[in-house]
């Protein structure tokens, strides 16, 4: 095996251009994330559910909306990219992110909620438009080990930060029984108790999106020529600093070697095509081979998409269930080791979104870490396969911590032990799932030919929406079912179970697929 060592994937690495796009992409994780440390409340306030068992319904509702919109949007967001670039298109989805956040905050009803989730979805294709950046960025392949590993831990950080500001700037665990008409009082953020927690985020978003229109280059190979005015302002700022800036397509003089009717670029895209150079009279016609396009759906990009369909299918399970069931009432009354089971462990939302950030934040470090020597010492299919059978056993020993509550166990004389056990539970998940989502962008990345990328990552995208949509839809019936009938574990169980299935589906996954 030869696989690059740690400095020499380091070595010559675009630092800058990940670092900005990297800020960009905290947005939609950090959106996507903060609504969870409360969403179990929020919910409650709209007087729609019966009871806590309900919530995990109404909330697979929300999840899904986002999703199926996401679904429809992404191909469009990415030809989008292709035709004007993928800039603006980073920096408009970006800004869409913002507005529906503080729509979602001053909801006042479910559908309203509702309507906000599908906006979110809609306008903001940047998650394959993100991919096929960070691989016109990181173009040298031993550089895209680390590259694609960032996303993931981005998108993990921006949970972190996300969940901890939705728990400490949300404070509406003081009532579980929250009705909104009940607070008379004229404070908009009384009124609206999960208005400013949106509002902050839409403002840090913003600010994101300035140093992205400041700092970020146009990597479309077609476009990057284009006249930048945004990074014209910020090449004066860096030079202010005492950085050095690059001289830009756009600003180079006439004359000079940009300005030649056939440059070398020509020459050599002319190069690579199929073309046969022949000498031939005006009476002699000589056919012209063309190139056709190679099929864009081939066997293994077809595996791969199946296989992250899947990992995404559970991923979002766990994403929105978890925070509900870390929030639902304890009920030691209903437990009966093994299988009897109902509510979860009355966390608050400081003490949900600490736990969420907290791990989320162990999985960031230990991956940021670990990823360059896993990618050194185990071939790519390797390391996500190990990651693939151990995520099972974590899904099927969550519901089970349960049971080491002390109004249950009287073994425990405080909760230090079950926090303990969700923390180590949480983390090693948080850790495997980012491992493994890296992993498993690069496998469709290095599959994909180089011209097809972006619309691949696009269906990527859409096929990982609609699993996104399908899956809070059935596992939030299933979850309010088995919560009523006091066996809430097996639909963790029946999780873990799914895991398994995408552990053996990737056996059919092979390396010598791939593209240079």
């Amino acid at each position: 095996m030869n696989n690059p060592t740690v400095s020499e994937q380091l070595q010559g690495f675009p630092v800058f251009q990940m670092c900005i796009i990297m800020l960009l992409r905290l947005a939609e994780p950090i959106a996507f994330s903060s609504f969870l440390s409360y969403i179990f409340f929020m919910i409650k306030s709209f007087r729609i559910t019966k009871n806590d068992a309900e919530v995990s319904k109404y909330s697979g509702y929300l999840a899904s909306a986002f999703s199926l919109s996401q679904f429809f949007s992404s191909v469009p967001w990415g030809k989008a990219s292709d035709k004007w670039g993928r800039k603006p298109a980073i920096l408009i989805g970006c800004l869409g992110t913002a507005l529906s956040m503080v729509l979602f905050g001053f909801s006042c009803n479910f559908f309203m909620a509702f309507v906000s989730r599908i906006l979110m979805g809609l306008l903001n294709g940047n998650v394959p438009i993100m991919r096929t950046t960070v691989g016109e960025i990181a173009v040298e392949k031993r550089h895209q080990g680390i590259a694609f590993s960032n996303l993931s831990l981005i998108w993990g950080l921006g949970k972190c930060i996300g969940a901890y500001l939705a728990g400490h700037l949300t404070d509406v665990d003081h009532f579980r029984e929250y009705r909104r008409e009940e607070q008379n009082t004229n404070s908009l953020f009384v009124k609206f108790p999960f208005a400013f927690t949106n509002i902050v985020i839409a403002l840090l978003i913003f600010n994101v999106v300035i140093i992205g229109w400041l700092f970020l280059e146009e990597t479309h190979d077609d476009l990057r020529t284009k006249r930048d005015r945004g990074l014209e302002v910020g090449d004066k700022i860096r030079k202010l600093l005492g950085f050095e800036v690059p001289d830009r397509p756009w600003q180079t003089k006439k004359g000079e070697s940009a300005e030649t009717l056939i440059d070398n670029n020509s020459i050599d895209s002319l190069e690579d095509n199929d073309f046969e150079m022949q000498s031939f009279s005006s009476n002699e016609y000589i056919p012209i081979k063309v190139e056709t396009e190679p099929s864009i759906f081939t066997w293994p990009i077809i595996h791969r998409i199946a296989c992250n369909f899947f990992i995404s299918f559970t991923n979002i399970i766990y994403t929105e269930f978890f925070p509900i069931f870390l929030a639902k009432t304890m009920m030691p009354k209903s437990l009966k080791f093994p299988f009897h089971m109902r509510g979860g462990f009355g966390y608050s939302t400081d003490a949900t979104g600490k736990l969420l950030s907290t791990t989320g934040l162990i999985g960031v470090i230990t991956v940021s870490i670990l990823f360059p020597i896993i990618n050194k010492h185990f071939s790519l299919l390797t390391g996500f396969k190990i990651g693939l059978a151990i995520i099972p056993l974590l899904f099927f020993a969550l519901p089970l911590n349960l049971f080491t509550i002390p109004e249950y166990n009287h073994l425990t004389s405080s909760h230090a032990l079950t926090t303990t056990l969700l923390y180590i539970n949480a983390g090693f998940l948080s850790f495997f799932g980012s491992i493994n989502n890296s992993q498993m962008v690069l496998l469709i990345h290095r599959a994909s030919p180089k011209k097809q990328r972006a619309l691949i990552n696009g269906y990527t995208i859409s096929i990982t929406a609609l699993s996104r949509f399908i899956a809070p839809l059935i596992w939030g019936w299933v979850m309010s079912k088995f919560d009523f009938s006091g066996t809430g574990g097996i639909s963790w169980w029946l999780l873990a179970g799914v895991s398994v299935f995408v552990f053996g589906l990737s056996f059919i996954l092979n390396e010598d697929d791939e593209h240079d």
